[in-house]
């Protein structure tokens, strides 16, 4: 399957050659400034003053000595926060303005979701939020936009921040309103600089947008350590006995989610968790993980025959959803029930009459689908790049299952894995960039409310490309990937940029060139990534990452050519494990 490129031969060539190592940078990520321009720092010196609105607002404490703490460790100078504005001199103002981007008719007003503001205005410059938390987000736009930080991948070492001792800035007047209203690329600081607002916090204190529970919540719920001996007909019927779960987070063993009692106790249960924490914006419902589900006759009798893999529960958790839904939408108006679309309930039911209530975000999960092929591609051939069988799903029977969803649901959310989903797994490279960069903006264009992946943040060494270009384009589909993954490459490794693009490139193309279909979920690594990663793949990717380390470098920089290159050597020791596994030689789809 593997076609016959040249595309290592001709990197290598431009690797090697005087013109490539002294080829003219391509156009910049972000424009040039333009004059005039404000001072901040004047040779060490601060020459601006750093102005929050409200002093009460914690996202604006937080940006502002953000702002600061950057200036800083720019140029050494420190500038002064302060709620009112000095009588001369630069100023630095951080406001709140709801109306920057009104909200649409029915549109949920979700925290950190409408954008900001970056302008200037004679010697003021104003970063102007929506919100406290987009506030924050026009801090670190700023930083990165205007003043050249970077943050790579989770650690000091993917941080880029400038050293000069004057720092400057100049005209603007931009508005950046996100794509996707609901944004979780990683956790915590590395997700928060990319302007997330799910799963983030200032100081170890929640901002944005509050949920409970990111999916698998029955064990939650209902768990068995406090009902099972009670209550064992609420679990499910296999094989004619009760089952009861064999593990603590109860995977692989479901609910009888037709037992009235169960029902109205999950219910409850629910409800007091949202009575508990009145500012919960989400909350989810959705079986635990895995197989287990139960047979009793009232159970099997919501299953619709016709449906196949994808669909065989659907209609039974449509029904459970839309049950305590309802509830919810009662009690507490202004929270939604988030519901998964996944495995066997994947599909919609196939009584059309049954949809989910206003108050439910449907978060449809690419799993058992090829990762290999962007969605929109066609690539996926029955017979060519897989083999049909009952639980894998080729890429344009998925995005039937997307317009399915999106045609009942105001709040279509997105579950990717742009990370291998088992731990035993993240030593095999899984470079999507070639997916991703078509999949998320076609994700944006069907109406898509929120994104999230899958990610490890002790993976970047493999997956870091993955999670960097996702977080991006979170935020704006329209970003040029091309010039994203120069500019990174520029801004980590210096005077080896070249060699360094060509190896995620590389890395990168032996999957395209493959060309078989790819799932996250379903294939195991010894079936595959020794065919797509031959030895003479693994030798030509380490050549480029060896030509990187000979370039006149930083102690940064090779630091961090020297962290790829770990992270490299990894993969190919799992890829030699793998080669020689009993089993590395069966056909896959």
């Amino acid at each position: 399957m593997r076609k016959t490129t040249t595309y290592f031969a001709l990197f290598l060539t431009l690797v090697c050659s005087s013109a490539f190592c002294n080829d003219t940078s391509p156009a910049p990520l972000y424009p040039p400034e333009k004059p005039p321009f404000l001072t901040l720092v004047d040779n060490g010196t601060p020459t601006a003053t750093i102005v929050i609105q409200d002093k009460n607002n914690r996202e604006q404490r937080w940006a502002a000595q953000e702002l600061a703490t950057y200036l800083r460790r720019m140029s050494g100078a420190e500038l002064k926060v302060d709620d009112h504005e000095p009588a001369s001199g630069v100023v630095v103002l951080l406001r709140i303005d709801p109306t920057l981007n009104p909200l649409k008719p029915g549109q949920h007003d979700w925290a950190g979701s409408r954008g900001y503001r970056l302008q200037t205005k004679g010697n003021r410059l104003e970063v102007i939020g929506s919100d406290g938390l987009s506030v924050v987000h026009g801090v670190y736009g700023l930083l990165e936009r205007h003043l050249g930080v970077r943050w790579l991948w989770a650690s000091q070492l993917g941080r880029i921040i400038p050293k000069q001792k004057t720092v400057r800035v100049g005209q603007m007047d931009e508005t950046s309103i996100p794509d996707f209203l609901v944004r979780s690329v990683g956790s915590g600081p590395w997700a928060l600089f990319h302007g997330a607002n799910a799963a983030v916090d200032l100081d170890e204190q929640p901002v944005g947008v509050k949920w409970r529970w990111d999916y698998h919540s029955f064990c939650e719920l209902i768990p068995a350590s406090k009902y099972y001996d009670k209550h064992p007909d609420w679990w499910p019927l296999v094989n004619g006995n009760r089952k009861r779960p064999d593990r603590p987070a109860s995977h692989s063993t479901q609910l009888c989610t037709t037992n009235p009692a169960l029902i109205a106790e999950m219910t409850r249960n629910l409800l007091a968790v949202l009575d508990k924490e009145p500012d919960i914006d989400v909350i989810s419902l959705s079986p635990n993980d895995g197989n287990g589900y139960c047979e009793c006759p009232r159970c099997k009798a919501l299953d619709e025959p016709g449906q196949d893999w994808f669909g065989r529960y659907s209609k039974r958790l449509a029904v459970l959803n839309n049950a305590i839904a309802t509830e919810v939408a009662k009690r507490h108006p202004n929270v939604l029930v988030k519901v998964g679309a996944y495995t066997y309930y994947l599909r919609r039911p196939l009584d059309r009459s049954l949809v989910p209530t206003k108050n439910q975000i449907v978060q449809v999960c690419h799993t058992y689908q090829c990762h290999n092929h962007p969605l929109e591609s066609n690539g996926c051939v029955a017979g060519k790049t897989y083999q049909p069988n009952d639980v894998f799903m080729p890429n344009a029977e998925f995005l039937k299952v997307l317009d399915d969803w999106r045609k009942v649901t105001d709040h279509l959310f997105i579950y990717e894995y742009y990370m291998l989903s088992r731990p035993r797994h993240d030593h095999v490279p899984w470079p999507l960039v070639h997916s991703i960069r078509m999949d998320m903006p076609y994700y944006h264009r069907i109406g898509a409310e929120g994104f999230y992946t899958q990610w490890d943040a002790s993976t970047f060494q493999r997956y870091g490309m993955n999670y960097y270009v996702a977080a991006k384009l979170a935020w704006n589909t329209n970003l040029d990937v091309d010039q994203l993954m120069t500019d990174y490459c520029q801004k980590a490794f210096g005077p080896a940029w070249q060699p360094m693009l060509a190896y995620f490139r590389y890395m990168e193309q032996a999957m395209i060139d493959d060309g078989r279909c790819l799932s996250t979920a379903l294939q195991l690594p010894y079936r595959w990534a020794p065919a797509v990663y031959t030895d003479q793949v693994m030798q030509k990717a380490g050549d480029l990452l060896q030509h990187a380390l000979q370039a006149k470098l930083t102690k940064s920089e090779r630091q961090r050519v020297e962290f790829f290159k770990q992270g490299f050597e990894e993969s190919r020791e799992a890829i030699k494990t793998l080669k020689n596994h009993p089993k590395s030689k069966e056909r896959w789809f």
